[in-house]
């Protein structure tokens, strides 16, 4: 019997997969649409499917142990108003989840691998690039109201191991995300909960990393325990260990509980992202020691639990991941 992921990761670091749209986008599946790589689950297109089938086998093959669920752009917010009616009540959005969770675990992964359940930010239902920006207009929001249906049903679900909440960029958004009326919502399921950030550790809405180590500060009396580490992705591929160091250090000078740490790292390929034009460019300025193997031994440092890929990381990426963490699990044993 599959040891629970809790227990796993007191000992032990997930090797997360890497990026599954574009790796999905890189097969052939068109991800432009507002679903994402979802849409296949709508559209019940067989080749699509089987390409996901593909997609996870690669990953796993490659030394994946956690796999994300294709849900990272199925709010129910966004079902309802992309699904071309396909999904308008909050039991044909369930059953979409359930369908999704059902397909992963019975035709993608084997009982050896952990489900985390994705869930992207309210940037992904504006579908304008607010993720990179953090900007989500002068309007109240109700975040609470809008990750609420998806929470709620995998809070629900057993075959979810642990619900991984992604890429936040705003901080209002992420001082939803600690309260605890958030986590009354989660219940008894594991959570995380991700940032993305600029080069200097500063969310996408321009809260600087200082101030953001304050409002996790003030908001640590309220913070579920089911919260099990903060994290970062879709971020610089070069910057994240400094990064990580940099927010791990705050906390410890502000007296932070300890589930209160930057634990989860799954940065980018390194490739430059320019939010207007939606497409990649090469960076210029890698310098020669930047390898996986090297950015784990530091993420290993901030005794990194959660370590995976985010845009434009491939199997190739996951496979150097896992060798590195064999070295280093063979290097302690051997001194």
């Amino acid at each position: 019997m599959r040891t629970p992921i809790v227990e796993y990761l007191q000992n032990e670091v997930v090797i997360m997969d890497g990026g599954q749209g574009t790796e999905l986008e890189r097969r052939g599946i068109n991800v432009s649409h507002p679903l994402w790589s979802s849409l296949p689950f709508i559209t019940k297109d067989a080749k699509q499917l089987e390409h996901i089938k593909e997609m996870y086998k690669d990953f796993i093959d490659a030394g994946s142990n956690a796999l994300m669920t294709i849900t990272y752009q199925a709010s129910y917010d966004s079902l309802c108003k992309f699904s071309n009616g396909s999904v308008t009540t909050r039991e044909q959005y369930d059953l979409f989840l359930e369908d999704i969770i059902r397909f992963t675990v019975q035709e993608c992964i084997t009982p050896d691998q952990y489900l985390l359940g994705s869930i992207g930010p309210y940037a992904a239902f504006l579908c304008n690039g607010a993720e990179y920006s953090g900007d989500y207009g002068s309007n109240e929001i109700d975040f609470i109201r809008y990750f609420e249906p998806q929470v709620q049903n995998f809070s629900q679900n057993p075959l979810i191991d642990m619900i991984a909440i992604e890429t936040i960029p705003n901080i209002k958004e992420l001082k939803c995300l600690l309260s605890s009326k958030f986590g009354e919502m989660v219940g008894s399921k594991p959570f995380y909960v991700s940032i993305s950030t600029t080069e200097e550790g500063n969310l996408r809405d321009g809260t600087t990393w200082e101030d953001l180590c304050e409002e996790i500060h003030n908001l640590s009396d309220q913070v579920s325990s089911n919260l099990l580490f903060l994290g970062i992705n879709c971020v610089n591929y070069h910057h994240c260990y400094a990064t990580i160091e940099r927010l791990n250090k705050r906390l410890d000078t502000l007296g932070c509980d300890s589930h209160l740490r930057f634990k989860v790292v799954y940065p980018n390929s390194g490739e430059i992202y320019d939010g207007e034009t939606h497409s990649w460019s090469p960076n210029p300025h890698i310098a020669p020691n930047e390898t996986w193997g090297f950015l784990v031994s530091k993420l290993l440092e901030q005794d990194c639990k959660v370590i995976g890929g985010c845009c434009r990381t491939t199997p190739k990426d996951i496979r150097e991941i896992k060798k590195a963490l064999e070295f280093s699990k063979n290097h302690r044993r051997n001194t």
